[in-house]
């Protein structure tokens, strides 16, 4: 498959994986262990490792990888978890801005913990989206609503708890690909995140929300886990055959825009439009610049 095509079906996967998740989380009435973990179970690491059966999948075994890989997935079922409670709180494209602060994380750690260097443009990058999610936090008109403004401010802090957790999450990520092939992590790793995930929910289970997690629940955790899956599948697959990630990365930053308009057009979410396109640019300008 050409790389550009795989590329253009990842953005296009990540969007509707967005969409759905704004739809579904705004539908379902179970905690918000359940649909991520359920959507793992049966999407993502089912995906993960059919195609990590088909590439290089050889693992270094040590108490190291054992270690991060543990590390790794409990961080990714919580940075899942709340990020599942964020999004029924705010609109896609505003998440979605004010989540871009993980790629803040990521240089961050990258930086300190894996000795990873940063150039000036990397810089610059990081420091366009932390601006981007400053102003996107600020996009939501809440008015002299105090009740408002609380859950405002609350669902902010949910995203940028979300964000920072997954930054984490990744660092350790591409900690533990340094003694494994990349199939070999999507079988292992995706396998233990489920497992994180499912652990994650049993602190919620009960009788009346296992009633309340009915089959309609499952069909959008499905969906949403598939989805979730097809996107990062194509990504690897684009990655590979361009042999340039910053060139990949560049262009899916196009998804955060095109998710702004998905939003607007599909779920008729209307924010303070001015803002919010402002924050967007910059986002946008921050993953081009980082990219680089």
């Amino acid at each position: 498959m050409p790389w550009q095509l795989a590329i253009s079906l990842s953005i296009a996967a990540n969007i509707i994986t967005s969409l759905v998740t704004r739809r579904y989380s705004q539908k379902s009435s179970a905690p918000a262990t359940f649909p991520p973990a359920v959507s793992y179970l049966l999407g993502v690491s089912p995906l993960g490792i059919i195609i990590g059966l088909l590439l290089p999948h050889h693992v270094h075994w040590s108490w190291l990888i054992i270690g991060l890989i543990v590390i790794n997935s409990s961080i990714m079922a919580v940075s899942n978890w709340i990020s599942f409670a964020a999004v029924r709180r705010l609109p896609v494209a505003q998440f979605q801005t004010i989540n871009q602060f993980y790629v803040v994380i990521v240089v961050m750690l990258g930086w300190v913990l894996l000795k990873e260097g940063l150039n000036p443009m990397q810089i610059i990058g990081a420091s366009l989206l932390f601006i981007a999610a400053l102003v996107a936090i600020r996009a939501t008109n809440t008015g002299n609503n105090k009740v408002h403004r609380a859950v405002h401010v609350k669902s902010v802090i949910l995203t940028l708890a979300a964000a920072t957790t997954l930054g984490i999450a990744l660092v350790t990520e591409k900690a533990a690909l340094g003694h494994m092939d990349i199939g070999a992590y999507l079988i292992f790793g995706y396998s233990a995140q489920t497992l994180a995930m499912v652990v994650l929910a049993l602190k919620d289970v009960s009788r009346q929300t296992l009633r309340a997690f009915g089959k309609n629940e499952i069909k959008w955790s499905a969906g949403m886990g598939w989805a979730n899956a097809v996107t990062g599948v194509f990504y690897v697959v684009a990655i590979v055959g361009a042999n340039n990630i910053s060139l990949v990365t560049a262009i899916a930053s196009i998804t955060l825009p095109l998710l702004a308009l998905a939003a607007y057009v599909i779920l008729k979410e209307r924010e303070d439009q001015k803002l919010l396109w402002v924050g967007l640019s910059i986002g946008f300008l921050g993953l081009l610049v980082s990219a680089l």
